[in-house]
């Protein structure tokens, strides 16, 4: 049986795991992250084309958050928990609140407060998907208000239960409106999850193809 450990629990690194379990569903799947928690914690972009941005049995029930028809925004912190959920419920590993030293070809030491404490995950593969600052990333602000209060922009989406989300590219003095506000640092804020998700997908089959079914040659 074949291990995958994924270091970080970016969108990327969550549907990274997903499509290799869909590929080889007997395959070990590990993520470690410094984070306490997998989702709802800070707010990334929720801007999408159309629901699900992902295979459904991908994404656990998101209940009051589940995106209508008409929705072009969801939740994205909840997205990312709905993720983490239901990859949890496929098998893989969580271990949180846990710190990587060092990584080499196939170990991984790692010391935090998990359930494995301090020691070496010994995997076949490793794949680091810690997010790392880009000197060219842009700084995005963001709100959440009540659709029926939402300014006009035109980085925006629209919520299931009633609110949008909106982003600008500077910092704007509050409205009044705003019922949160957040900033991300990214490229753009319409194209986090459908990018995050393909480029989980490409990097998933890249490991398929090339670690756990190579093509003889």
């Amino acid at each position: 049986m074949i291990s995958v450990t994924i270091l970080g629990d970016s969108l990327r690194a969550l549907c990274t795991g997903h499509h290799i379990l869909d590929s080889t569903p007997e395959a070990e799947v590990c993520i470690i992250t410094q984070r306490a928690e997998v989702g709802l914690i800070g707010e990334v972009p929720g801007l999408i084309s159309s629901w699900p941005p992902c295979p459904p049995h991908w994404i656990s029930e998101m209940y009051s958050q589940t995106p209508t028809p008409s929705s072009t925004a969801v939740r994205g912190s909840w997205f990312l928990k709905a993720l983490g959920i239901q990859l949890s419920k496929r098998g893989c590993t969580f271990l949180l609140r846990t710190r990587v030293i060092s990584a080499s070809a196939k170990e991984v030491q790692v010391v935090g407060a998990g359930p494995l404490g301090k020691g070496t995950v010994q995997t076949d593969h490793i794949l680091d998907l810690r997010e790392d600052m880009d000197e060219k990333t842009a700084r995005w602000h963001g709100l959440v208000c009540r659709t029926e209060d939402a300014p006009a922009a035109n980085v925006s989406g629209d919520r299931s239960d009633g609110t949008s989300e909106i982003w600008y590219s500077k910092a704007r003095e509050s409205n009044g409106v705003s019922l949160q506000e957040m900033t991300w640092d990214g490229e753009h804020p319409s194209s986090y999850i459908s990018e995050g998700v393909q480029l989980g997908i490409e990097l998933a089959q890249d490991i398929v193809d090339t670690i756990i079914h190579p093509v003889e040659q």
